[in-house]
């Protein structure tokens, strides 16, 4: 399944997941098709290949860790961050110093974060569904868990905080790893109650006491951090204080997500075999020019009119040969010459996890296979073949998943990844006309009319296909992207089968 979503009015993004299997690797083919208008002039003839592929920029992570808040709380529950954490305390308050290595200390109070940022999504989903729904039994029954376990999770931890501060009186980078876990989820606690909340407006008449505790539970966080001293509360003396709160949620976000980045490395594989490409290409076209050069000294007299003809159609022709080269190898073998090669090393155990051989290919819409023209044709205009041909750009992911063991000590929730992949697209919006029309509209009264302005914008379709050869099977997305000179508007999602 992908998901694709506005990133910034400059940025689309696209996020996949992919399972790790520990028994058998697998392949996917992922293609991007971006049709886009021909006065955007994003074509060939205005853009590269290399600066086009500049445009895609790809980073992987493990996904966020699906634990549950019971799962959490079961202490017969190896795996739970909270017993393991536990066990990594009472080691040290053993023994003095511990058995387990502080990074490791470190990567699962990350995890502890990530789990309940996961969970507290879910937790949110299911809230509003049922909202919706007007399930007001279950709803009920789920707030009241929530509210429980929340609390019994943040009583556990705390604790062991408290007990860690003893041990370090005078603090230290655990210590601090500990109150920075503990104010990245005081934070995600008091949003998701806080969001919680607001979403139940319409049945606060019904579910009265149950949101009035997601309330309390919210103030609650927010006050035992102004207690704790953390950065993350907003002071009403300091006028910049909204603007560093922001700041410190999102230092903290990508600290407890830190652990599950992981880590990219660009193969030299495609450099190297362009230079074998165009050296070979250039011997081709030289070897030509000089057996034209030793024909012409066999049957013209040098420096003759005919002789010189010969030696400058071979020369011209030279360049033209190194480039029908290049473009012959790389449709021919596609899966071989890549424009960029990249691989995923797992940070903790250095194995390679994933391996993508990326190419990049500016065309027009009539060379695209047909299945593809007809999806693009979908919800558009029926006289689309009348206007100029659009530009498309070709972005392909060959990936291959590598089969990977999974650790029972370190890691044991590890069971995805994740890529995403971020389309800059602020150097297509210079073509664009001003944002703005004038456009009017006749009134109610007779004769009268309305000035209404409106922003003139631009459609961008995107179609985004999933395959496998092996499997004989393939999954086609069709999204509607609106820009205007500002940059993206909307996304429209047109289908997806």
């Amino acid at each position: 399944m992908i998901d694709v979503r506005i990133h910034s009015s400059r940025h689309l993004e696209t996020k996949i997941t992919y399972p790790i299997p520990e028994n058998k690797e697998y392949e996917r083919d992922l293609h991007y098709y971006l049709f886009t208008p021909a006065q955007l002039h994003v074509s060939s003839e205005f853009i590269s290949d290399e600066a086009m592929l500049r445009k895609f920029q790809t980073h992987a992570r493990y996904s966020s860790p699906e634990i549950t808040l019971d799962e959490l709380l079961d202490r017969q529950n190896q795996t739970s961050p909270l017993n393991v954490l536990q066990q990594y305390v009472d080691t040290r308050m053993a023994s003095g110093q511990g058995d387990v290595a502080d990074t490791i200390f470190i990567n699962e109070l990350q995890t502890f974060g990530n789990s309940m940022r996961h969970e507290s999504g879910v937790m949110l989903a299911e809230c509003k569904a049922m909202t919706a729904e007007q399930r007001i039994a279950d709803l009920t029954r789920m707030l009241e868990a929530w509210c429980h376990e929340i609390a019994e999770i943040l009583s556990r931890f705390r604790k062991m905080l408290e007990l860690m501060r003893v041990h370090y009186p005078t603090g230290n980078h655990i210590v601090t790893a500990f109150e920075w876990a503990d104010e990245a989820v005081s934070l995600i606690v008091e949003n998701t109650s806080l969001e919680m909340y607001l979403s139940l407006e319409s049945l606060f008449s019904k579910i009265q006491e149950s949101a009035y505790e997601l309330l309390r539970l919210s103030r609650w966080e927010l006050s035992y951090r102004r207690e704790q001293k953390y950065a993350s509360v907003v002071s009403r003396n300091n006028k910049y204080s909204s603007e560093a709160v922001a700041y410190r949620s999102g230092v903290l976000k990508k600290w407890t997500q830190s652990v599950l980045y992981l880590t990219p490395i660009q193969s030299k594989a495609p450099q190297r075999v362009s230079n074998v490409l165009a050296g070979t290409a250039a011997a081709i076209a030289m070897t030509f020019a000089t057996l034209a050069a030793i024909f012409a000294e066999a049957f013209f007299i040098r420096n003759s009119m005919q002789w010189s003809l010969l030696v400058i159609f071979a020369y011209v022709f030279k360049d033209r040969i190194k480039e029908g080269l290049r473009l012959f190898f790389s449709r021919v073998v596609p899966r071989l010459i890549a424009d960029q090669i990249s691989s995923f090393v797992s940070p903790r155990t250095g194995k390679k996890l994933s391996k993508a051989k990326i190419l990049i290919d500016i065309t027009k819409a009539t060379k695209v296979p047909q299945k593809i023209q007809d999806i693009r044709r979908q919800g558009s205009n029926p006289f689309q073949d009348m206007l100029p041909i659009e530009d498309v750009v070709h972005y392909t992911r060959y990936v291959r998943i590598y089969k990977t063991e999974k650790s029972k000590i370190v890691g044991p929730w590890i069971n995805a990844m994740t890529v995403i992949t971020r389309i800059r697209i602020d150097d297509w919006l210079k073509e664009m006309d001003d944002p703005s029309d004038v456009m009017y509209q006749a009134g109610a009264a007779d004769g009268d009319f309305e000035q209404q302005n409106t922003e003139r914008v631009y459609h961008m379709h995107l179609v985004l296909e999933e395959s496998s050869k092996k499997d004989n099977s393939s999954v086609f997305w069709h999204y509607c992207v609106i820009l205007n000179k500002k940059g993206i508007v909307r996304l429209e999602k047109i289908s997806g089968t």
